[in-house]
């Protein structure tokens, strides 16, 4: 429970995970491979060099901070889940509260001896259909973990599919970067296509959610 409450909070901050995404192969006039001289000295390699190699690639890269901060897609669905997880908390600690009253209130008359068999029956039949509520409001706070799994899924091929469209040979590979975990240690802010992809998977997002 406490586990699934730290992932739901970290909804703010959900990466977008493209890294590394490779838009287009490059181009496979060549390969790099180890060969065997003619001499017999079958221990030596020969490297033969690639017809293009990483100097030649067209390459660009995408801020997934800037992602996570201004796609509307992420706003919508986090307001969307905080609202959702926030029902659900205050039901359960109502729930939690009238459960724990009703069940002391239970054992003082069990053990005052001033309520009748029926009574204290009725009295846990009642604690026992508490139980299954809060069971379910638990069960609840689980399925928005799944719920969250299946966003980012979602999340992941549009950005993706908007990629291919926008790329259209423009690139050979298309990298993340991110402040926060930077997995590129130095990048050239000539090559930041950020705002591109941006503006094109919101108006995206826009029109999509204006047919529904």
């Amino acid at each position: 429970m406490k586990n699934l409450s730290l992932i739901l909070n970290g909804v703010l901050a959900i990466a977008v995970g493209i890294l590394f995404y490779q838009v287009n192969s490059l181009k496979n006039n060549g390969t790099s491979s180890d060969a065997t001289t003619d001499s017999g000295d079958s221990k030596k390699p020969v490297i033969v060099n690639s017809a293009t190699n990483l100097a030649d690639a067209k390459i660009a890269y995408i801020n997934t901070d800037s992602i996570n901060e201004h796609y509307l897609y992420i706003a919508d669905f986090t307001k969307v889940l905080k609202s959702k997880k926030a029902a659900i908390e205050s039901q359960m600690q109502t729930l939690t509260t009238k459960f724990q009253q009703d069940y002391e209130a239970f054992q003082q008359s069990a053990q005052a001896g001033i309520a009748s068999e029926a009574d204290l029956m009725k009295q846990k039949t009642s604690l026992e259909r508490q139980q299954q509520d809060i069971s379910n409001k638990e069960l609840q706070m689980q399925n928005l973990g799944v719920e969250l799994e299946e966003k980012n899924i979602e999340l992941n091929k549009n950005v993706k599919d908007f990629l291919v469209k926008y790329n259209n040979g423009k690139f050979d590979y298309v990298l993340s970067y991110s402040d926060m975990m930077p997995t590129i240690l130095l990048v050239n802010p000539k090559l930041d296509i950020t705002n591109d992809i941006l503006k094109g998977i919101n108006e995206e997002y826009k029109n999509n959610k204006a047919k529904k």
